[in-house]
């Protein structure tokens, strides 16, 4: 059962896509994707420092009806601060 801080960051990260649709793939789990290595995101112009960061597979669909397509892309999750910082 998700907790109440993972339910309404689910629910954020999905009102928030871009896309028409997005959801998990059967076997995303296994291809997720995590490095810890520092680097730099510029985010709203300014240099963000983020010490680990995590990539999960997505199913997404653009557009609605005949002219929908679905495709896998990615959803990149960055850890701010960290490690002295």
């Amino acid at each position: 059962m998700a907790t109440q801080m993972e339910g309404k960051l689910g629910e954020l990260i999905c009102k928030r896509t871009p896309y028409t649709k997005m959801e998990l793939p059967d076997d995303w789990e296994e291809y997720v994707e995590w490095d810890s290595k520092p680097v730099i995101w510029q985010f709203r112009e300014l240099p963000r420092r983020v010490t680990k960061a995590m990539r999960i597979p997505v199913t997404v669909t653009v557009g609605e009806g005949a002219k929908a397509e679905t495709y896998i892309d990615w959803l990149l999750i960055g850890y701010e601060g960290g490690g002295g910082m």
